[in-house]
């Protein structure tokens, strides 16, 4: 019945688009300008009606690499169930300062973590600082899930089609692993050159696995989002990850017919995510 109810009122929320009796009411889309590391980010914060009474949960998506993957569609569809979604561009990419590395990644989305569960940001936009969750694309999957292990604050953690890159490059040569990584977009990003990104991933590879971090996971809410037909990155380790999770975690599980970016099922995707945001 718990169930029913939150799915219920989630679909209530998505369906208050228009349903505004004065502009106090209308959602907000405000800049997110945030020092992190000393490289500002920019980004997007989408605040929901003041018609949801607030506190409200908070939701960090960051996006994958190189970031052409955008996640819009979904960002507002979680804010129009009532779901503050801070978006953030990650250092050394779309306009961000500094310089791009995967471990910047990480501090980048914990860094908003802590932003998003401090006083002055959740009075501002009234969130709930029990209610933050992280919620990562491919890449961003990594990040997500290794801020998350470092921060107890934080309630939950979401990998969509996540990208284990500690794995890639424990079982990948160098020049394999850069190959791939020109072959998603690195050419874009503001970075120190081609190998620093290559050599920070390679450094930092055996504390970056997520079964490492799911140890780190207890008493948090988890949710493993995987594509049927995900031609990007393995989904081997994933398994191992799973299995790895103890039991005070609350372990959701989705495979989509879908490919990496999850064209084709992302508004039962979005439902999903406003389930596992919403829920107890």
């Amino acid at each position: 019945m718990l169930i029913v109810a939150i799915a219920a009122l989630a679909m209530v929320g998505c369906c208050t688009e228009g349903k505004f009796s004065s502009e106090a009411e209308l959602p907000k889309l405000d800049a997110l300008v945030f020092k992190s590391e000393g490289s500002t980010i920019y980004g997007q914060v989408l605040v929901p009606s003041a018609k949801f009474a607030g506190p409200r949960p908070c939701v960090i998506f960051c996006h994958g690499f190189a970031g052409f993957t955008r996640w819009d569609d979904v960002a507002h569809d979680l804010c129009r169930a009532g779901i503050a979604v801070v978006i953030p561009h990650h250092r050394g990419a779309w306009g961000s300062e500094g310089e791009y590395t995967v471990t910047g990644c990480i501090m980048d989305a914990e860094n908003l973590a802590q932003w998003a569960m401090g006083a002055e940001t959740a009075a501002k936009y009234g969130l709930d600082t029990n209610a933050v969750y992280l919620v990562g694309h491919s890449m961003g999957g990594n990040s997500v899930v290794n801020a998350a292990a470092r921060l107890p604050g934080v309630r939950g953690v979401a990998l969509v089609a996540p990208c284990e890159i500690g794995y890639m490059a424990q079982n990948m040569s160098r020049e394999e692993l850069k190959r791939f990584l020109i072959g998603e977009g690195m050419l874009v990003l503001h970075r120190a050159s081609d190998d620093s990104i290559v050599d920070d991933i390679i450094a930092h590879a055996a504390e970056m696995r997520f079964e490492r971090a799911a140890k780190a996971l207890e008493g948090k809410k988890v949710f493993l989002v995987t594509a049927e037909y995900d031609r990007t990155v393995p989904t081997e380790p994933l398994d191992a990850f799973w299995e790895n999770l103890g039991a005070g975690v609350q372990k959701h599980r989705k495979t989509y017919r879908a490919g990496h970016s999850l064209m084709g099922a992302r508004l039962a995707l979005a439902a999903a995510l406003r389930e596992f945001c919403m829920a107890p």
